[in-house]
Formats: C-alpha cells, sequence, structure tokens
C-alpha cells in the first residue's frame, strides 16, 4: 500500500510538472509563441491590466489628454459589473482584450477551468464591445497547458509584456514608474500597467512622463494591434534578455536630437582597458569611472544591405555624439567619469577615430567572448541574418576611448542650447571634414554621383562641414575606404547595449 501511495504522489507530481511548471517555463517565461512587435516598428505597445476599476476613468481621461490609444485586458466580471466604462473604452479608440472571466492564477485551476472562463470572458467582451476579442493574456501571464490550449481552441493570441514597471507596488513613485519604463522600452516591445484591483493613482500621474519620455526616444505609443507583429523567436529572446541587461546594468537611452530611435546608449561601469592619456592631462586608469557606450543596434541595423552601410552607420553615431556630451553633463550619475568609449567591431572604426577617439586592442578571452556574441547579434539583427556569417574572420573588435574633456572641447552644446561639433583649430576641422566627407561620397556613389570636392555638408546636428579647409581637398582613401570595400552586407553592429565591453561589474551605487 506504500508503494501505491508512493508511486501515486510520484506520478502527480509528475504530471503536474508537465502540464503547469515546464508550460509555465515555455509560454510564461521565455514567452514561446506570444505576439511580439517587429523591433523596426519605432512603435511601443501600452496595454492595463486587472479592470475596469475605479481609477480607470482616469487612466482613460489621462489618455485622452495625451493622445494615446492602449490595450485594455478586462476581467469579465468587472467588465460586467462597469459595462459603461469598457463602452467608453471602445469609443474612444482603445482596444479591449480579456484578462480572464475571474483574477485567478492557472495554477489554481483544475484543467477544464481555463476553457470555461475563457469562453464565458469572451462573450461577455463580445457582447460589451460589439466584437469579437482577439488578444488574451493570462493573470499574472502563468500558463498551463490547458490555459494555451483554450485559447488556441477559442482563436485567442496570447500577449504577455517586454516592460513591468510593478505599478501594483506601494512603493513605487509615478516618477521611478515613469523611468523604469523610458529606461527599459524597446520599439515593438509592451508595456504592462494595471488600471483596476487597487489604488492606481501612481499609474495616472506616471503617464504624462512616460508618454513623454518615450516620444522623446522617437518611441510612438500606441495599442498593440497598432504595431506589425514579429514571428522570429530569436529576436523576441534577444528582446527579453536585452531588457534585463538594460534594468541590471542600468544602461541609459541618449535621444536622438533628430527624433529618431537612438543610435547612443551608455551605462557606468570602472574601466578596465590598457592605461590611456592625452595631451591635455587626462588619464584613464584601469578602475577609473567610465561610461561605456553602446551601439543602438536596432537604429543602426536599418542601414544592413544598404552601399557604404558601415559608414552610413558611423556618420550617424557621429552626429549624436553632441546629443552624448549634453546627455552626461546632465546626469549626476555621469558626474565622475573620466572618459567614455566601447568595444566596437563596426566596419568604419577607423574612421571615427578622426573625431578623437583613441583605438585600443581587445586581446585574450574577450576578442573570442565579443565573436561569439557577434554571431547572434548579426543573425538577429542584420537582414541577411545568418549569411552575414562569412565576414567574421575579416572582424576584429577594438576598443574606442575618449577623454571626458576632449569629448567637451570637440562637442559641447553651444551657448544657446543646440549641439554643435566645435573645431577649434586647423587639424579638428581637417579630421571632421574627413569623416563628413567619407560617409556622403559613400552616399553620393549610391545614386551614381562622383564625389564633388569643396562642397559643404550639413549635418543632422545642424553643423555645415566644409571639405575646402583640407588641402587639396578631402580624400576618402584614408578614412576607411578599406570598410568602404567591405560593408556592402551592411554595418556590424558591436559594443550594443547588450556587449558588456569586458567589464564585469557596474560602477557601485
Amino acid at each position: 500500500m506504500e508503494h501505491l501511495v508512493g508511486w501515486l504522489a510520484l506520478g502527480a507530481g509528475a504530471l503536474w510538472v508537465t502540464t503547469y511548471l515546464v508550460p509555465d517555463l515555455l509560454w510564461h517565461h521565455l514567452q514561446w509563441g506570444a505576439w511580439a512587435g517587429a523591433r523596426d516598428s519605432r512603435a511601443v505597445g501600452l496595454t492595463f491590466d486587472d479592470g475596469p476599476g475605479p481609477d480607470t476613468p482616469a487612466v482613460l481621461d489621462r489618455l485622452r489628454e495625451l493622445g494615446v490609444h492602449a490595450t485594455f485586458f478586462v476581467v469579465g466580471e468587472r467588465a460586467r459589473a462597469h459595462p459603461e466604462v469598457v463602452a467608453r473604452m471602445v469609443q474612444e479608440g482603445h482596444t479591449v482584450g480579456i484578462h480572464g472571466d475571474r483574477h485567478r492564477s492557472s495554477y489554481l485551476q483544475w484543467p477544464w477551468q481555463p476553457f470555461v472562463e475563457l469562453r464565458r470572458a469572451k462573450a461577455t467582451v463580445a457582447a460589451l464591445t460589439g466584437t469579437t476579442p482577439r488578444w488574451f493574456r493570462p493573470p499574472w501571464g502563468h500558463h498551463s497547458l490547458y490555459t494555451w490550449w483554450a485559447a488556441r481552441w477559442l482563436g485567442l493570441e496570447r500577449v504577455l509584456w517586454t516592460v513591468a514597471p510593478d505599478d501594483w507596488r506601494p512603493d513605487r513613485t509615478p516618477e521611478a514608474l515613469a523611468h523604469h519604463v523610458v529606461q527599459l522600452a524597446l520599439p515593438g516591445g509592451a508595456v504592462v500597467l494595471h488600471d483596476g484591483g487597487g489604488d492606481r493613482r501612481r499609474t495616472v500621474e506616471a503617464l504624462r512622463p512616460m508618454v513623454e519620455g518615450l516620444r522623446r526616444l522617437g518611441l510612438a505609443v500606441t495599442a498593440i494591434d497598432a504595431i506589425l507583429p514579429d514571428r522570429s523567436e530569436l529576436r523576441r529572446w534577444w528582446a527579453w534578455w536585452e531588457t534585463r541587461f538594460t534594468r541590471d546594468w542600468d544602461v541609459d537611452s541618449v535621444p536622438d536630437p533628430s527624433g529618431g530611435e537612438p543610435v547612443l546608449r551608455v551605462g557606468l561601469i570602472r574601466y578596465r582597458g590598457p592605461r590611456v592619456e592625452w595631451p591635455d592631462g587626462t588619464v584613464l586608469n584601469p578602475g577609473d569611472p567610465f561610461a561605456e557606450i553602446h551601439f543602438g543596434n536596432p537604429a543602426l541595423a536599418r542601414f544592413s544591405g544598404q552601399a557604404a552601410a558601415a559608414l552610413k552607420a558611423m556618420r550617424r553615431v557621429v552626429q549624436n555624439l553632441p546629443a552624448l556630451t549634453a546627455f552626461l553633463d546632465a546626469h549626476p550619475k555621469y558626474q565622475a567619469v573620466v572618459a567614455v568609449g566601447g568595444v566596437t567591431v563596426l566596419d568604419a572604426s577607423h574612421a571615427i577615430e578622426r573625431v578623437g577617439f583613441r583605438r585600443c586592442a581587445v586581446r585574450g578571452a574577450q576578442r573570442w567572448t565579443m565573436w561569439l556574441y557577434l554571431t547572434l547579434l548579426m543573425a538577429v539583427y542584420h537582414r541577411a541574418g545568418w549569411a552575414t556569417l562569412r565576414r567574421l574572420g575579416r572582424l576584429k573588435p577594438v576598443l574606442l576611448v575618449m577623454g571626458r574633456e576632449e569629448l567637451r572641447r570637440r562637442f559641447a552644446p553651444s551657448g544657446d542650447g543646440d549641439c554643435i561639433i566645435k573645431a577649434h583649430d586647423r587639424a579638428d576641422r581637417h579630421r571632421l571634414a574627413t569623416v563628413a566627407t567619407v560617409a556622403t561620397v559613400a552616399r553620393k556613389g549610391e545614386a551614381g554621383h562622383g564625389a564633388q570636392r569643396g562642397e559643404s555638408h550639413q549635418g543632422e546636428s545642424g553643423t555645415g562641414v566644409s571639405t575646402a579647409d583640407r588641402p587639396g581637398g578631402a580624400d576618402p582613401g584614408d578614412a576607411g575606404t578599406e570598410a568602404a570595400d567591405r560593408d556592402r552586407a551592411g554595418p556590424v553592429p558591436g559594443g550594443d547595449g547588450d556587449g558588456r565591453s569586458g567589464h564585469p561589474r557596474p560602477v557601485p551605487r
């Protein structure tokens, strides 16, 4: 008898693991098969759970003020109690999805209950909105095999999230909520907030700085059905990693002055490269506070597959250096920084040296780990995907560094508040003209036009750089023609927000 009880207990445990625990790992934590927005969408989905509740009208008021549409995952029994609120959601252009009929975890439901509850919730939402609901998010994101099966049986598409600021926690201030979302939001991602299930006044207060912050990063805020889906599981998992890296290493996005998706991101770490000295007396030693630059790979990857793609990407990076300078000076977190830089495998790294970066070799294990990291990165972001891996043997990761004072001297904001590239002496103008000319020559080459010497080029930062300042005109050959010959397959992202550049610890707070 004892053996029978033991075997029954073992069988019950195995059944629970295979029908509850493993499915939750796959469909909740790894979000396998759930909706994900395309990384090139330039939009973030705003979603709300647990309503309708007492604060839902205030949430709707604030969204109307901001001109934002969102997706509301409503609880069936609460929707039946407040049909007028659901009707208002529809009237104001929001999308209504299902959050179950009761707010109960899948772990607490018998195998048949998800079918019964979802069918009833679907009927409720259809009756109140006049349309058949398409979207479903289970309470807490919990999944069992039966939750997944019921959703498929009823034709519902599962939606989870990429950013969860935990606005239900009483210790979360509106400022903290907004900062969390703005820092971690990715194009095509979904932010989960709550309009029911408790006091949501802090959520209402956080909406304005949250939406304005996302818009400054070039991201539209909308309902999830307005974002094109991305069917790539690899990109979904990479977004999962990227979000956690950004959160755990406290990486910030630098707003692009042109209003597009951020090209540069930055984090505070302890420097672990070789000792570097600059003529102005700045000395960078191992262990010094260091602003590690990460490229915004989704923005730079838009150039992949184009002619002279790496030079175009490099030009975007240079145009954003004034914004980086202003960003570092404006944030107390970065005041003690001695230098800036990062590891990259961008083909145009030779050319970017001409605006003040020092080039240092990457050696040892870091070089090989960067190659492995690059393999995944190219598969995720490059248009050609895995086909670009044939180039790995020709790419060498390099560390680019620039002293803080040198950065300010070259790229500090002007007196009227606009960011300009400074050229204090002829040597600076020489180098800046070379970089601008190389990128411009590449751009004109695509249209079948030759580069014209002595022409003034206007960058996005608003600063015209004349190649006539250079004796004999600008010669693109000494600024990276080797890169121009190699980059027909597109830029190779490097030093991304997901890469650690060989620095294992952030600066202790």
